[in-house]
């Protein structure tokens, strides 16, 4: 198949940001794309601008993997360095992972099926299953015959509901659900070309990107099998201590508006928990951590007046007294 410049196509362009990273956990990931006889893919190791002995040593590992390639960048953050890696990506389908995370055997299989029966849908979406820190990483060692099911309009209606609150239990199966996040589905490359991460945004660019991709497209599918062990990092964005919480997710929040507002009311609910998981997130991100050193007292008042302010009044006034929008 011919592709951009006359290059060679292949199937699936996975691309694994990388910054700073511990080089175990980096060889962990890229090691479970290689569980099956499945190759027809590219790895872009996308290192966001690491220090020089990670980098290095990416260098070094690098011809451990076939098909695989590092490209060293400036840092400038997850949502640069993922559009960097779609704007070099050859292939049909693209896919994310992280470098501290894992791929199942389930999802190579299922890929290998997909390419097989010529998937020709826009994204398809699999399962997460999320693993806590310090316990075994183990996947289910049943291996399923893959069952592509289309999202018709109820479910479509559903899963941008979802992409607020991942409060639908049609995208729940077991231990595994459809994330929020970039990974553990395929994206048709040209769709992911024309909706880019946005990189103004520290926090919550991969809701915003899975929302813009479900105004674009209606060819959807999914598949009820675990794709992706999400390990619990407790250094991550949206987990470790930051005094920057407050400001992040004000600008994320802001930025999910317009998409509620489009659907005339119908998400108010999904966007009040949506609120109400960013309090939490700071209030365990920054109020109770060591970085706020004012007294209990004083961190209530400046908190209150912080849920007094937009957009947190939007949903605060409303549903304070509930505790957040219960969708079912």
């Amino acid at each position: 198949m011919a592709g951009k410049e006359g290059a060679i196509f292949l199937f699936y362009s996975i691309i694994i940001p990388v910054y700073n990273n511990e080089i175990l956990d980096v060889k962990r990931c890229l090691n479970s794309f290689y569980q099956s006889t499945f190759t027809d893919f590219e790895l872009l190791i996308m290192d966001d601008g690491s220090k020089k002995e990670c980098a290095r040593v990416l260098d070094q590992i690098i011809i451990e993997y076939p098909h695989a390639s590092v490209y060293h960048l400036a840092h400038g953050g997850a949502a640069r360095t993922r559009n960097e890696g779609i704007h070099r990506a050859k292939g049909t389908y693209i896919c994310f992972a992280d470098a501290d995370d894992m791929v199942t055997r389930q999802f190579l299989l299922d890929l290998a099926e997909l390419k097989k029966y010529a998937c020709d849908y826009d994204v398809v979406y699999g399962l997460v299953h999320y693993v806590k820190k310090g316990t075994e990483q183990e996947e289910n060692p049943h291996i399923d015959s893959l069952e592509l099911k289309k999202i018709d309009a109820k479910g479509y209606r559903e899963l941008y509901r979802h992409m607020f609150d991942l409060g639908s239990p049609l995208y729940r199966k077991d231990n595994g659900y459809v994330s929020r996040g970039p990974v553990a589905r395929i994206v048709k490359r040209e769709l992911a070309e024309k909706h880019l991460f946005k990189s103004d945004l520290v926090l919550g660019e991969d809701e915003l990107w899975n929302l813009d991709l479900l105004e674009a497209t209606k060819e959807l599918a999914v598949v009820y099998h675990e794709w992706y062990l999400y390990i619990e990092n407790l250094m991550s964005t949206s987990r470790k201590p930051n005094p920057d919480f407050i400001g992040q997710h004000r600008d994320l929040l802001i930025s999910k508006l317009p998409y509620m507002q489009k659907h005339e009311g119908s998400l108010e609910g999904a966007f009040a928990n949506r609120v109400f998981e960013s309090l939490h997130a700071i209030i365990n991100g920054y109020y109770l951590t060591p970085l706020k050193k004012e007294g209990f007292l004083k961190s209530m008042r400046e908190f209150n007046q912080m849920v007094k302010s937009y957009p947190y009044t939007l949903i605060t006034y409303k549903y304070a007294n509930r505790g957040g929008e219960n969708p079912y």
